[in-house]
């Protein structure tokens, strides 16, 4: 007798998410208001195809711009207007800028000469890999820094350590690039995970190691505007309905300090819990002196890339102080938008920083993930529904804000282990919000909790693409990823909401 097979992820996904619309909009559940109840189903049908990926995540987010005019949430422009938002041409500049940042290899050169200046102990290497990894997971995504930093851990590991067997098979193109994160960087940058499986020794330091890239690539991404996906949520939602204007500089008041503290924190549980240590033979301990010699001396691409993203970087954070006073029209997703045009009229030995062939390479479904959840975020407003799920939280009777951090950043930490960071951030947006106006807490700091923590998923290798990456490098198990990033996830809770509770308020005032 024959089974038929058990229905797969996504085809549970196709029917249960029009299944649940439809359950939704004509039951009214709640006694929700027809335009609140519009938005509670076509935002199931989104989440739904989000987490199950019937169709590319992308493709989903555009599900807004067909239900909301349909259910009579808002009009077609008003369900398109937050797809433009000025967060998302800030990205755009982003994402155009690190293109040409990795085109010049400029961003090889720059973790190497970090590097360099660490040592080789284990501990340092472990510490040089995290801020090396965190500062270019600053400006560049999360998921090409990873990529470019794995092989260089891997010479790194094979050269200071005794050759073992290794743990996992090597994972395929599809593999790696977990469906939770549309955050995909095609190109070369992949080929570098292509190693010979007998040459990967078996050691805590290179667990540690690889570790500390995933981590690395995931807290540094908090320190910027541009960082990570859920940083420029947060941005987009206050802008829109708060009326605050949150620059590059403010939150780098904010991210930086947390990173820092964090990565300080999260390097000193690696080496607690793994106690890395790295074979002393003398000779081994030149390998990235060596890779940084083989790149010779700059290129002019190099330094002419290097000076526009000096200027952009320059231009972010004194705008306040500088431009502001006597441009006040000029806003950072305006100099993210001239710094991405200028890469491609700057010339370099007959050709320009940037052609146009590279932006096939722009993660445009982030632009799109992006737009959905600021689409989401104003159905919520429109329709009431945020105020409606924010005093159904406070019935629950944490209305302090200690507590109301702590659960949030409770619950968006493990979420976002399953779900992609900016989704989950764009759900929880304007709860917060209302949240904070029902309650009388300040919603930015609520909002910030959510945002800080959608970006910190350590447990599993779904969770982020770093994560992704470094476990198809081969130097861990599943349960070793769980059982560190279960003891790396706490106290980032517990740091989310100590920086969100009493830093916060000091310098978004």
């Amino acid at each position: 007798m024959a089974f038929s097979s058990p229905l797969s992820r996504q085809d549970l996904g196709l029917i249960l998410a029009p299944v649940c619309f439809l359950g939704i909009y004509f039951t009214s559940p709640f006694g929700l208001s027809l335009e609140a109840t519009a938005v509670l189903a076509s935002t199931a049908w989104v989440i739904l195809w989000w987490v199950t990926e019937v169709i590319p995540i992308p493709v989903t987010s555009l599900l807004p711009v067909v239900l909301f005019p349909l259910t009579g949430v808002t009009t077609v422009g008003g369900a398109t207007a937050p797809y433009a938002d000025p967060i998302v041409f800030l990205l755009l500049g982003g994402f155009l800028l690190a293109l040409a940042i990795e085109r010049w290899n400029l961003h090889h050169r720059l973790s190497l000469l970090i590097l360099s200046a660490v040592g080789t102990s284990a501990r340092a290497l472990v510490l040089g890999f995290m801020a090396a990894t965190a500062f270019l997971s600053m400006w560049i995504s999360n998921t090409a820094t990873a990529m470019m930093m794995v092989p260089i851990g891997s010479a790194v590991i094979v050269e200071l350590t005794a050759v073992g067997g290794r743990r996992n098979p090597p994972l395929e193109r599809e593999d790696i690039v977990e469906p939770n994160d549309p955050l995909d960087v095609e190109g070369e940058l992949f080929h570098s995970l292509e190693e010979d499986p007998e040459s990967l020794p078996n050691t805590s330091f290179g667990l540690a190691l690889m570790l500390a890239i995933a981590y690395g690539a995931s807290i540094g991404g908090a320190a910027t505007l541009i960082g990570s996906p859920p940083n420029a949520v947060l941005a987009g939602v206050a802008e829109s309905n708060l009326g605050v204007q949150i620059g590059f500089l403010e939150w780098m008041l904010v991210g930086v300090p947390l990173a820092v503290v964090f990565l300080v924190v999260t390097w000193l549980l690696l080496v607690a819990v793994l106690r890395p240590t790295v074979d002393s033979q003398p000779g081994r301990e030149d390998v990235i002196d060596r890779q940084l010699s083989e790149l010779g001396s700059m290129t002019m691409g190099e330094r002419r890339v290097l000076a526009v993203f000096g200027l952009v970087a320059g231009a972010w954070i004194l705008r306040p102080f500088l431009i502001e006073p006597v441009l006040p029209t000029v806003t950072d997703a305006m100099i993210a938008v001239a710094g991405a045009i200028l890469v491609f009229l700057v010339p370099v030995d007959g050709e320009r920083l940037l052609d146009w062939e590279y932006t096939s390479r722009v993660p445009w479904g982030v632009l799109l993930l992006l737009g959905a959840g600021f689409s989401i975020a104003r159905g919520f407003q429109v329709s009431g529904l945020d105020t409606i799920v924010a005093d159904g939280i406070i019935s629950l009777g944490v209305t302090e804000l200690a507590g109301m951090v702590i659960l949030l950043a409770t619950v968006v930490c493990l979420l976002t282990n399953v779900t992609s960071n900016t989704a989950t951030a764009s759900l929880f947006m304007p709860i917060t919000l209302s949240i904070g106006l029902a309650t009388g807490v300040a919603p930015l700091t609520l909002m910030a909790t959510a945002a800080f923590a959608a970006s910190f998923a350590f447990m599993l290798p779904v969770a982020t693409a770093p994560n992704a990456i470094v476990f198809a490098s081969g130097y861990m198990t599943i349960p070793e990823m769980a059982k560190v990033g279960l003891v790396i996830t706490i106290p980032a809770i517990l740091a989310i909401s100590v920086f969100a509770i009493w830093w916060l308020p000091l310098v978004w005032s």
